[in-house]
């Protein structure tokens, strides 16, 4: 355990000392409520500074006193509201996808769901002739499209099922398998390799964007014709696609699970 006293140093060192205390009580928290026993011991501080800490989040209703000891307080839900009305997505989405088509050449899609139906909220062109018509304020049918499929990532079969045959009304049985075969495996590597089956020969990839609660909001993708998007090439992009995801969900609060 590390001593109460804080280490001799400048006040203003001390003081930033004490809130990242404060800041690492309040990480601890966000799993769930917690005694300050159990604080102490996480975070190898003494009962009592782990209990001054705590009084004072408290005071200043960033915690609350719970059967199971401290939760997240008011103030944080305040706090979290705020921060999701003032958070321009489309501001800080359109920088990655900057970022990323200028990374690859290749044009760049963000993303949301309406109901069973995709909507493209911006692009970013690239650098290729032929370029995908699909222009932001465009909505597809969700499961026509890898950004559409990478929206529905955490979607259960049932679910899936009801989706494929409402695109699809004659599809086959083994159709469908393939169909819920290929999401198995775009679901463990959080990244959609798409063919377009309406005959216009474009090609995507498509990775889910996720919020602080862990829940899909967009997807993000690029989109061009096969002539570009070899396998080689798509292979290769696949990488900067899904790592811009995991860039933008950061942004947007999410934690990857360790």
């Amino acid at each position: 355990m590390q001593d109460e006293t804080l280490e001799k140093g400048a006040p203003a060192a001390k003081g930033a000392q004490t809130l990242m205390r404060a800041l690492d009580i309040l990480d601890e928290i966000i799993e769930g409520p917690a005694k300050v026993t159990d604080l102490a011991q996480k975070l190898s501080l003494s009962r009592a500074t782990t209990y001054r800490l705590a009084q004072a989040l408290r005071s200043r209703d960033y915690l609350s006193p719970t059967r199971d000891g401290y939760s997240l307080g008011p103030k944080l839900l305040q706090l979290g509201s705020l921060a999701l009305e003032q958070t321009d997505f489309l501001r800080i989405a359109r920088t990655h996808m900057e970022q990323l088509s200028e990374q690859t050449g290749f044009c760049v899609f963000i993303g949301k769901r309406e109901g069973d139906w995709s909507r493209h909220l911006d692009r970013v062109t690239g650098r290729q002739r032929l370029r995908v018509s699909t222009a932001p304020g465009d909505r597809r049918f969700i499961t026509e499209t890898g950004l559409g499929k990478a929206l529905l990532l955490d979607e259960d079969a049932s679910s899936l099922t009801r989706l494929f045959y409402e695109g699809k009304p004659h599809a086959s049985e083994a159709q469908l398998k393939a169909f819920l075969s290929a999401m198995e495996v775009h679901r463990g590597r959080q990244l959609v390799m798409h063919e377009s089956e309406l005959d216009d020969g474009v090609r995507s990839v498509a990775s889910p964007v996720r919020n602080a609660k862990g829940q899909i909001i967009m997807a993000i993708s690029i989109a061009s014709a096969a002539h570009y998007l070899t396998d080689e090439v798509t292979a290769e992009i696949a990488g900067p696609v899904g790592s811009t995801a995991i860039d933008l969900s950061a942004a947007f609060g999410y934690a990857r699970p360790e």
